[in-house]
């Protein structure tokens, strides 16, 4: 509910908006179900596995398609996160605290930022943290359904690549499960998990290695040294130590926690805030110096940090500016970290339950106040999203006409059009500026949204005089006659 009271209909990405178009759109009956989506690759600059566009489709087909749907088809992945965070907590610290590690997350204003966007990175939080907890429960001796946990773990290499750390995570498990117990069955039980692990991953990595690894085609990007988009290879040419430019981003990484301004990318950017405001820093690091406390008794604390601090590494190894997604998987993980010092209150039996009580709903309404307010800054100059006014605009003033979108292929605007509220243009179709100035047709009621609206206005208004050029902010212009 936390959710949905915070969406604004009004505040999209893009990315939300060409997911769930190729959710939507793509035929899944025709493509091979274990390539990438979108099946055509000049329509996105990455693919990615089809389970969230399959299950996504299946709730647009339920609750049809609109920018709400888009954000509450989101809302099974977090009632997921939600439910398997409070039973995860309460293997690690108890019932009570587990509520509220719930409550934390809730409102835990990052996450609030990304969950109430319509975007696939919450599909892994959600399997990974089912998978971690299934692993947890085996190595706390609870009777685990060992395929399960093999098929989920499968699953983390199906949805985003931040949950990419399930396999040295679970072996990590096997092996202190083993060095604890010394018994051959630890053995069989993994073998038994690999086995459902690679059953599931196994015809999608067939069909990576004979036709085409989508699986790597984001970190083939974004990698700090080896990227295609970064500028690690040029410094690295010019003399840099790789080393010197992995400590740079990993300090800088470590800062954006704490100071406004140094983190952000993607164009989810967080209005470039730290990830923590000032309350949830404090719960943190006392949460951090408690797991660290406690890892010498028991060591699934240890890899309550370790899943915190692989999504670090994700987000230091990745070429700046450091892209906050790239952490969200550990937003749970940390909420159960931040729920720590509210067990020590609980648990300080020299006062009375009702002072203790106080004090825990004093801290927890500090915490809620604080990250709601953290929240709404965040998102304060995403309320109005050009791309939903324009399409506004167009279906207003221009019904019923076909709309030329000269930009080049894999420009989002169609997406954005296709999801718009009265949409009623008789057809969308986008190309390059110069195939539509060479095919001009002047006898057709039409508009063309034209982006570089500085290099090609003049171009249009020269083919048609009836025609006329309104401007539209800095990236469009309209030529509509």
């Amino acid at each position: 509910m936390v959710r949905v009271g915070n969406y604004n209909l009004n505040r999209i990405h893009g990315d939300d908006a060409l997911t769930a178009y190729f959710s939507a759109t793509e035929h899944f009956s025709k493509i091979n179900f274990f390539s990438g989506i979108p099946s055509d690759k000049a329509q996105w600059q990455s693919q990615f596995p089809t389970l969230f566009f399959v299950f996504q489709r299946i709730f647009f087909i339920i609750f049809g398609e609109s920018f709400l749907t888009m954000k509450l088809s989101l809302l099974p992945y977090i009632l997921i996160i939600s439910i398997t965070l409070f039973l995860l907590t309460k293997i690690y610290i108890g019932g009570n605290t587990a509520i509220i590690s719930v409550i934390l997350y809730a409102f835990f204003s990052i996450s609030l930022y990304y969950e109430t966007l319509g975007l696939i990175f919450v599909s892994s939080t959600a399997v990974f943290i089912l998978f971690f907890y299934l692993a947890i429960r085996y190595l706390s001796n609870f009777k685990t359904p060992l395929v399960l946990i093999g098929i989920l773990c499968g699953a983390c290499y199906l949805f985003y690549l931040t949950s990419y750390i399930a396999l040295p995570v679970m072996l990590l498990i096997f092996f202190i499960k083993l060095v604890r117990v010394k018994k051959i069955i630890v053995i069989r039980d993994f073998l038994i998990v690999l086995l459902s692990f690679l059953v599931v991953l196994a015809p999608f990595l067939t069909y990576a290695y004979r036709f085409d690894n989508y699986f790597t085609s984001r970190t083939n990007q974004v990698s700090l040294l080896s990227g295609s988009w970064s500028s690690g290879k040029e410094r690295i040419a010019k003399g840099e130590k790789p080393i010197n430019i992995i400590k740079e981003n990993a300090i800088n990484t470590i800062k954006c926690f704490y100071i406004d301004d140094i983190g952000g990318g993607g164009g989810y950017d967080f209005a470039h805030q730290a990830i923590f405001e000032k309350t949830a820093l404090f719960l943190f690091i006392i949460g951090c110096i408690l797991v660290f406390v406690f890892s010498f008794r028991k060591v699934e604390y240890f890899l309550l940090f370790l899943v915190v601090f692989l999504s670090y590494l994700e987000m230091a190894l990745s070429m700046p500016p450091i892209g906050y997604q790239r952490f969200i998987l550990a937003f749970p993980f940390i909420t159960i970290i931040m729920s720590l010092p509210f067990s020590l209150v609980i648990s300080f039996n020299k006062t009375s339950h009702s002072l203790r009580c106080i004090v825990v709903v004093i801290m927890l309404g500090l915490y809620v106040i604080n990250n709601q307010r953290y929240f709404l800054k965040s998102v304060e100059k995403e309320k109005d999203n050009n791309d939903l006014k324009l399409s506004k605009y167009i279906n207003q003033n221009f019904p019923g006409r076909r709309i030329h979108i000269a930009s080049y292929p894999g420009f989002g605007y169609d997406k954005v059009y296709y999801f718009s509220q009265g949409k009623n243009a008789l057809s969308v179709d986008t190309a390059y500026h110069d195939y539509y100035l060479h095919n001009f047709n002047t006898q057709e009621k039409y508009v063309y949204v034209i982006i570089f609206p500085n290099d090609f206005n003049s171009k249009f208004a020269a083919l048609d005089n009836q025609g006329r050029i309104i401007e539209f902010g800095s990236v469009f212009s309209l030529f509509v006659n």
